[in-house]
């Protein structure tokens, strides 16, 4: 492995973070000039910020970084002067990586710049080249975002994924609650529909009518929304006869689709895939949950459904992740085109403000994993090369040698 190089923005109290970051043959540069900082910041390969002087901080220094564009990606560390939970979430929004508070533990600090060098490391492998993505109906394109596994995240994933579209792609995009329980794509929005799926379901005449389903579209935010079951008593009226039609009515309307199928694989959600130019499937790093994974991509072929070729999105769930994604490519056989990094708190807080992360905290890593999702399914970026050389035989767990 190449020597990685690091800068540290700080003053004399960072010396022993600096004594630190040097473990490993590490080159390190340390540099009090938050000015300084930014102008040579590309030179390297992860930045921590420690210390700033005033009138600046840590957070507007942050953003400073990020609104370069040759350096938005590069992987950075924040040391809080606190352990104070809302000046951590400002510095994630503000655009760090990771951050940690004062007093800082000396293997928890090298871990952590271990983890995020492997992280970026891992990025730029997974990073291709330029591909022509092609849709079934021209200039429109249906993406359905499914995990056989309750948990999983398939409606942070709908929602996210459709804002970051919305912000690169010309058209207006929707998200449709096709999950089976009580719609939660409106409440994630904070909006309130009059009228929505079983609504539009119940109305034969609309169905085919572009102008008609806009009656029962609402908007939110820089979307719009087809909003799902208003309680858990509210008939479905959604099967395999009709989702085939709602769907194709609303992309006659709006260009971009993203349906939030949930976690039931029922003939409604076969038929929507079946329909789709790109599938996401959401997994979790836990055996459970690529074994279930990989039993419906077996039925799926057992059945001989005209699935394409699914886009894996790991969603980091857990604190500690005990796969690795060596581990789960190797299991699931392929490639994941997108990984969004573990905060309990920034999602937590997006699901009680009612503003997904995309908007809430635009510039945090889990915010630019979404805009990565967004150019690998629109045909800008796609992911390829081998998978990563698996440390545990997963595979042979689920059948496979």
């Amino acid at each position: 492995m190449t020597e990685t190089r690091i800068l540290l923005l700080g003053d004399a109290s960072s010396d022993a973070v600096a004594r630190v970051l040097a473990q490993h043959d590490r080159a390190v540069t340390q540099v009090a000039d938050a000015d300084e900082a930014i102008r040579v910041a590309a030179e390297h390969q992860i930045l921590v910020i420690d210390a700033v002087a005033a009138p600046r901080n840590v957070a507007s220094v942050c953003r400073d970084i990020r609104a370069v564009p040759a350096l938005a990606e590069i992987p950075l560390l924040a040391i809080s002067a606190t352990d104070d939970v809302e000046d951590r979430i400002r510095l994630l929004e503000a655009g760090a990586d990771d951050v940690m508070a004062r007093p800082v533990d000396d293997r928890e600090l090298d871990a952590r710049i271990e983890a995020l060098d492997l992280r970026s490391r891992r990025s730029k492998e997974l990073r291709p080249g330029t591909v022509l993505s092609s849709t079934r109906r021209g200039g429109r394109r249906l993406i359905v975002v499914f995990s056989p596994k309750g948990g999983a995240g398939t409606t942070t994933v709908a929602l996210n994924l459709a804002l970051a579209i919305a912000a690169r792609a010309s058209g207006e995009v929707a998200v449709i609650d096709l999950a089976q329980g009580t719609g939660s794509v409106a409440t994630y929005l904070n909006a309130h529909p009059r009228l929505g799926l079983a609504d539009m379901a119940r109305d034969t005449m609309a169905l085919g009518d572009a102008a008609a389903v806009r009656t029962y579209l609402t908007t939110a935010d820089r979307i719009v929304i087809l909003a799902g079951r208003p309680g858990p008593g509210a008939p479905l009226l959604v099967d395999r006869e009709n989702v085939g039609p709602i769907i194709e009515t609303v992309l006659s309307a709006i260009p971009t689709v993203v349906v939030d199928a949930g976690s039931d694989l029922d003939d409604r959600t076969i038929a929507a895939m079946e329909l789709a130019d790109n599938v996401v499937l959401v997994v979790t790093p836990e055996f459970p949950g690529l074994q279930s994974v990989h039993l419906v991509l077996q039925y799926l072929r057992e059945i001989g459904s005209a699935i394409g070729e699914p886009t894996v999105v790991l969603n980091e769930i857990f604190a500690r992740q005990m796969l690795t994604l060596g581990d789960i490519e190797g299991a699931l056989g392929r490639r994941v085109a997108a990984r969004i990094p573990h905060d309990p708190l920034l999602f937590q807080r997006a699901a009680n403000e009612g503003s997904p992360i995309y908007l809430s905290a635009n510039a945090s890593p889990q915010a630019r994993q979404f805009e990565e999702l967004a150019a690998v399914l629109l045909g800008e970026d796609a992911p390829g090369g081998a998978p990563e050389p698996r440390r545990r035989r997963l595979g042979a767990r689920f059948g496979r040698s």
